[in-house]
């Protein structure tokens, strides 16, 4: 995936950048550049364009970043990590890959993922041990969702999620599996360790149609 992602950085590559705030991890600003110069696992990135008193300071050394390279037909996402601190905010600044890096192919979506906060039941199996666990919704579509756990899972892993948008009507039982599983930089409460992306399988149309309202709602802020 590494030697992939390497050949896809290539000049004038259009990437979008993400900085976290290191005194707070709930702020984020992403932004717009392109590759100017790639050379092995190091690569220079042109500075943002907008907001840039505020990003640039947060450009240090050390500093992890989140990127994602526009490729076809399914971009990369990765977490490279400042190289070397802008000299000025025209100048552009150096991003290094490390050696073990989280590296994901994103799919293209048929359903757009709508954020939303839900308390869930998740089961699966290890070594045909059947396990367990509660976790919590980040976005979810009628194809899939992404959600946080104390947990990391491995790709392809099987699940079984029994989401409830209503606590008042059973949960749905939906089958899907594991697209990638990722620290998650971002934790907004201690056993969010880990976020995981998963897509449903084998959805009814009735199953699908109920998600899809489900989101529709919440992108309209209607409640019930």
């Amino acid at each position: 995936m590494l030697s992939d992602l390497q050949k896809a950085l290539v000049l004038n590559q259009k990437v979008q950048v993400t900085v976290w705030d290191p005194n707070n991890d709930s702020v984020e600003y992403s932004f717009q550049s392109f590759v100017m110069e790639a050379g092995g696992t190091l690569f220079q990135l042109a500075p943002p364009t907008t907001q840039a008193a505020t990003i640039l300071p947060l450009l240090q050394p050390g500093i992890v970043t989140g990127a994602v390279v526009e490729t076809y037909p399914n971009p990369y996402i990765f977490y490279p990590i400042i190289h070397s601190a802008p000299l000025s905010a025209q100048s552009g600044f150096w991003l290094k890959i490390p050696e073990n890096p989280q590296v994901e192919v994103m799919q293209r979506r048929r359903h757009v993922r709508i954020p939303m906060v839900i308390p869930f039941n998740l089961e699966y199996s290890i070594s045909g041990r059947s396990m367990a666990m509660q976790a919590r919704t980040e976005d979810v579509s009628g194809g899939g969702m992404r959600f946080t756990s104390i947990r990391q899972f491995p790709k392809g892993q099987d699940l079984l999620i029994l989401l409830a948008f209503n606590p008042s009507e059973p949960p749905l039982k939906l089958k899907a599996k594991v697209v990638f599983s990722v620290q998650n930089r971002l934790k907004k409460q201690p056993d969010d360790l880990y976020s995981t992306a998963c897509q449903f399988a084998d959805l009814t149309d009735a199953e699908e149609m109920i998600l899809v309202r489900e989101c529709f709602k919440r992108e309209l802020g209607i409640k019930g």
